[in-house]
């Protein structure tokens, strides 16, 4: 939180690779209404896959094409979510590439999405000749490197045989496994098909998809009303590429071609979340009717709130911004953070708290002064205060839902 950390807002992948693309033809100026015209993140890992294909989308369309590139890592200063409004409403007529969570489906507020061209999604990477495929079949007491505020940091609670290893960058999460300090690894799948072929290390390494929340996403084409027409053409287009199979030539070895569902999680694992909400005294839907958001659980007392907005004042707001709006880290309060669609819980987001924060220092602030944060961000949510204090161990167990109280 001291040292802002590069964001893409819900983009998995954060880092800024610096992708060649050839043939780019900068667009600064009107465009023709039969003109294609797309904005590509040449940070991302599939910068060049995006590129291919909008090539192919404007050869098979007949029309000239126009590519604007952006920095989706932002820079020092991050990339806001509202950058993706600006880049669809003045920059080009499609945003390619953009990441979907399938169990969410959350798109930037005021945007519009293609149907899904492709899936790709966050893989457990393991030595050649691991006998693990899951978190589940590694040994107990695995360390396991994962990504500073990337979703994997959620699964420790549902896998108590491993431990979270936290990187602030991928290539580091990816180092501490090639040296042998850690057993396993849980990164973005074109981030992993990106290092190793930079490294001619294919047969090093093996990864396996990964069947727990957030870890499956559709890859989308973002746009604005204004520019529905171009849209629609690119998904029949879309179509013709997919029926012919030059689609998934194109996406392999990033991405499979067509929509993915939200994989299904193992019995054990959905065992576990509902003994704990039943232990808990909580229904684990997120949908709550008017009665039941009226009757919000009070889990901290108003002393720790008033507390955690002085320790985020001193440890967050820097990145996330005075009034938790977001800068070069990702808004902590409203609806998109807190979406009913995430289906996060209490001790969803106290893990991501404990385990990453301060970025400088993950897990470094004391017991207390988690709990107070946690407390100043629930309050910020619009969640009571009530009687009794919370504590770590609650935090850690909760499985009451975190969802936006607001409008």
């Amino acid at each position: 939180m001291k040292t802002c950390m590069k964001k893409h807002s819900f983009k998995p992948a954060r880092h800024a690779w610096l992708v060649t693309i050839a043939t780019v033809l900068l667009y600064g100026g009107t465009v023709a209404a039969t003109d294609l015209s797309v904005c590509i993140d040449k940070s991302s890992p599939i910068a060049a896959v995006d590129t291919s294909l909008a090539h192919a989308v404007a050869q098979h369309e007949g029309v000239v094409l126009h590519i604007h590139v952006f920095d989706g890592s932002g820079g020092d200063e991050g990339f806001a979510l509202k950058g993706f409004n600006k880049l669809a409403h003045s920059s080009c007529s499609l945003v390619l590439g953009f990441p979907v969570d399938t169990d969410s489906g959350t798109v930037p507020p005021g945007l519009l999405a293609t149907s899904p061209y492709g899936h790709t999604g966050f893989v457990l990477v393991t030595p050649h000749g691991s006998k693990a495929s899951s978190l589940a079949q590694l040994p107990n007491g695995s360390d396991v490197a994962i990504t500073y505020l990337t979703p994997p940091n959620l699964y420790f609670a549902d896998h108590p045989n491993v431990q979270a290893d936290v990187h602030l960058s991928d290539n580091d999460a990816f180092s501490a496994l090639e040296k042998h300090q850690v057993s396993a690894a849980m990164l973005w799948q074109p981030t992993v098909i990106h290092y190793l072929a930079s490294r001619h290390e294919t047969a090093r390494f093996s990864y396996h998809e990964l069947d727990e929340p957030h870890a499956r996403f559709n890859l989308v084409a973002l746009y604005d009303s204004d520019h529905a027409a171009a849209a629609a053409a690119f998904q029949r287009t879309i179509v013709t590429m997919s029926d012919s199979g030059e689609l998934a030539q194109l996406l392999a070895p990033y991405a499979q071609a067509g929509e993915a569902k939200p994989l299904q999680r193992s019995a054990a694992a959905m065992a576990r979340s509902s003994n704990s909400s039943k232990r808990n005294g909580h229904c684990c839907s997120a949908r709550k009717s008017v009665h039941e958001r009226k009757a919000l659980p009070a889990l901290f007392t108003a002393v720790q709130a008033d507390s955690g907005k002085q320790k985020y004042k001193e440890n967050c707001a820097r990145c996330h911004g005075p009034d938790l709006e977001g800068r070069a880290g990702p808004a902590l309060t409203g609806a998109n953070f807190a979406s009913p669609k995430s289906k996060f819980s209490v001790s969803d987001i106290f893990a991501i708290i404990t385990q990453n924060m301060p970025s400088t220092a993950p897990g470094s602030l004391s017991h207390p002064d988690y709990v107070e944060i946690m407390a100043f961000l629930m309050q910020q949510n619009g969640y009571p205060a009530g009687k009794k204090a919370l504590t770590y161990d609650e935090g850690k167990q909760s499985k009451v839902s975190f969802v936006y109280q607001g409008k």
